[in-house]
């Protein structure tokens, strides 16, 4: 009988009425103030795949209805037109998460689309005569292990100088770049001694000067000679873990410690396991070995005389395995964990990340492993947070260890999660008290030795449209919290110059600071 009388009262209520769509509408124009029609607007889940595509109309108005409540992102695009996510003020900045809510019309989702520009020069000798078939590159301005580092521009390809040594290098957003050419690659025998150029003229990254690109403002007569450098010869044999020679897998590359080095190159190689690299110029590189699965680095320095005798052997790995506990009422969805060896030195980063295998049981295995790592918590399942990892009982949580060896892996290390979380909230305002919400929230730790990449101490957030913010999972510590301009058109610098050691600096001073402990919540109001 009491089955039957739950099932007449399950019947007997009524049924829930379908989440109402929503709609977002938006416009998008150009720079100047004009509408740009029939640009592609794409409505994609804030952390997944693209969910629909529309086509704005002839006054560049684009609709998406019968969405789903949930958080989106949508991004714009135009042929001759930087792509751009909304809220985005340039293609390197983050965009900005649209929530929508039952039945709710968001309105004013706007996107204005600059139009690409471009760099063109001549490039010559040392006499004033056209280099013809240089390859000249645009830059971008990173940060990584507090140092400035130049990056390649995603998706824009060197381009060749002509028989007049000219070149023209198109596709550009508008902003400040760094401009380097080259003479075919180091390894070739019969090139002269050129270094790696950067605009106006110097060898030397550091002393690199910026070309502004406007919007739609073509940066024209960017000429520059190349500088002819004594060159060396770098020779050597590359052996497995086990001693025996090998042919072929052996690159050079510029080490991020080096001003001057040149840019990845290739080898000449024997049957008996030697190389040589002819023509370097001066500068600090990494010899990088592989043979199958095994990796081994070798750090030389050229300064215009032959190196002999360089051995680069290779590694075969080591492996990482232990436990995932928790300590909190219950266990979190194993699926919503990503743990992972991060690498702590660019020149050694090998394969990047090595992600772990978590089974059924929270036992996880990594490897193989190889060059200088930390372990690091990847993604923690929603209220978890990362509480030590132990290894002997020792903590190691935030330590460098090296890897490579068999006699170098780990057992039985011990990832603690604890369900107390940290939370930083608060809301930015304007010098009026309104919400400002055009900016971000960088947090960084007032301890300069927890300043490093790939730190856990480190945290950005975009403010909400109504200015509040919410990190959770922060580990405790002493933090600065400061509201900061998005990176100004120009710049010359990507998104993570928030890792620029002036730049925090500059933070800092006018930064709230903030002491969090465990499963501590703090509010902070930020003025901009």
């Amino acid at each position: 009988m009491i089955p039957i009388l739950v099932s007449l009262l399950l019947l007997d209520q009524p049924p829930q009425a379908p989440a109402a769509a929503a709609t977002i509408r938006g416009r998008v124009m150009r720079t100047d103030g004009h509408p740009l029609p029939h640009a592609t607007v794409r409505l994609m889940m804030a952390f997944g795949p693209i969910v629909n595509e529309t086509t704005a109309d002839e006054d560049a108005v684009f609709e998406f209805t019968d969405v789903r409540p949930n958080q989106y992102r949508l991004a714009a695009s135009k042929s001759g037109y930087v792509t751009l996510e909304f809220g985005q003020a340039r293609a390197s900045m983050r965009g900005e998460v649209v929530a929508v809510k039952d039945g709710e019309t968001r309105e004013r989702v706007d996107f204005v689309l600059p139009r690409h520009a471009a760099i063109a020069g001549r490039i010559v000798d040392e006499n004033g005569d056209p280099v013809e078939g240089a390859s000249v590159s645009v830059q971008q301005i990173r940060f990584a292990n507090g140092r400035r580092q130049l990056a390649a521009v995603p998706g824009l390809n060197a381009r060749r100088t002509n028989d007049l040594g000219r070149y023209r290098l198109f596709g550009l957003q508008p902003g400040d770049y760094v401009v380097a050419a080259s003479v075919g690659q180091v390894g070739t025998d019969d090139l002269p001694g050129y270094a790696t150029t950067f605009f106006p003229g110097t060898p030397n990254p550091a002393e690199a000067q910026l070309v502004r690109v406007g919007v739609a403002a073509d940066a024209l007569g960017v000429d520059f000679a190349l500088t002819p450098v004594k060159t060396a010869r770098i020779m050597g044999t590359t052996l497995t873990s086990t001693g025996e020679p090998f042919q072929g897998g052996i690159r050079m590359r510029a080490s991020r410690r080096s001003a001057t080095a040149a840019a990845d190159v290739g080898a000449i190689t024997r049957a008996d396991g030697s190389f040589e690299f002819p023509n370097v110029p001066p500068g600090e590189y990494v010899l990088e070995g592989s043979k199958n699965n095994e990796l081994g680095w070798q750090v030389v320095s050229v300064n215009g005389t032959d190196l002999e005798g360089v051995v680069v052997q290779t590694m075969p790995g080591s492996d990482i395995s232990g436990r995932v506990t928790f300590e909190g009422a219950a266990t979190p969805n194993r699926r919503r964990l990503e743990l992972a060896a991060i690498p702590a030195d660019s020149d050694f980063a090998g394969r990047g990340a090595a992600q772990a295998d978590i089974h059924d049981d929270f036992t996880f295995h990594i490897g193989p492993v190889l060059g200088p790592r930390r372990l690091r918590l990847a993604r923690a399942p929603a209220g978890w947070m990362l509480k030590a990892i132990r290894l002997d009982g020792q903590d190691v949580t935030d330590a460098v260890m090296a890897f490579g060896r068999p006699n170098q892996s780990l057992r039985d290390v011990e990832i603690v999660l604890t369900d107390v979380v940290t939370h930083l909230s608060g809301r930015v305002a304007d010098s009026r008290g309104a919400p400002a919400a055009d900016c971000t929230v960088i947090v960084f730790p007032v301890d300069e030795d927890r300043r490093y990449d790939g730190s856990r101490f480190f945290a950005t957030v975009r403010p909400a449209q109504d200015g509040a913010i919410d990190l959770a999972g922060l580990p405790e510590g002493t933090y600065f919290v400061s509201a900061v301009d998005r990176l100004p058109e120009g710049s010359g610098i990507s998104e993570d110059a928030w890792q620029d050691p002036e730049l925090l600096e500059r933070a800092a001073r006018k930064a709230v600071r903030v002491t969090l402990q465990q499963g501590q919540t703090v509010s902070v109001t930020l003025r901009r």
